[in-house]
């Protein structure tokens, strides 16, 4: 089921970006940071962010250190990002087209 994955990591990107704009109320950070936590991720083969994560993005909020804050939530979204949004592969030379020139 490669497109639900997709879209379930599409959510969770969402949630955190949502988490990223209330980090003024830590009371709703946990929230956002819970639901993303019900999301299963099939690489880990746990949840999206773990208790701990979570709990130690709610406590830098709690002590004013949004800084840091801010920093936790990012590598979880460029993480998810990048499964989502894999870069590019190079092409191999076989798939580039020939320059010779015919006669």
């Amino acid at each position: 089921m490669p497109r639900k994955k997709k879209i379930d990591e599409l959510v969770v990107i969402e949630l955190l970006k949502q988490a990223k704009g209330k980090l003024d109320d830590p009371i709703e950070v946990n929230r956002l940071l819970r639901e993303v936590g019900k999301f299963f991720d099939v690489l880990t083969g746990g949840a999206m962010i773990d208790g701990g994560s979570r709990h130690r993005i709610v406590t830098l909020v709690e002590r004013g250190e949004k800084a840091e804050a801010l920093a936790a939530i990012d590598r979880f979204i460029e993480t998810y990002q990048k499964v989502v949004e894999p870069e590019a592969a190079p092409k191999s030379p076989a798939d580039q087209p020939s320059s010779s020139c015919a006669a």
